[in-house]
């Protein structure tokens, strides 16, 4: 249990490391709020940024989940 436990807190720190980076090294989108209510929030990304946004969406979802299990794993 104690190795589970290790291999649990190594994916959710490296997972925040991991994240804080890849966010703060997106670009721009420019627009802000304006452009989210003004119908073209589809064309803000682009075609181009699709691996990025996969990428950060997978290390969040690893993210969410070693935090949850975690939390499950708090007693044991």
């Amino acid at each position: 249990m104690f190795v589970l436990k290790l291999a649990l807190w190594a994916l959710f720190f490296g997972a925040s490391v991991l994240l804080a980076v890849i966010i703060l090294l997106q670009e721009g989108k420019g627009g802000g709020l304006a452009e989210a209510f003004g119908g073209v929030g589809a064309e803000t990304f682009g075609v181009k940024s699709g691996g990025i946004n996969r990428f950060t969406f997978s290390v969040a979802a690893a993210y969410v989940v070693a935090a949850i299990l975690l939390h499950a794993t708090w007693d044991l």
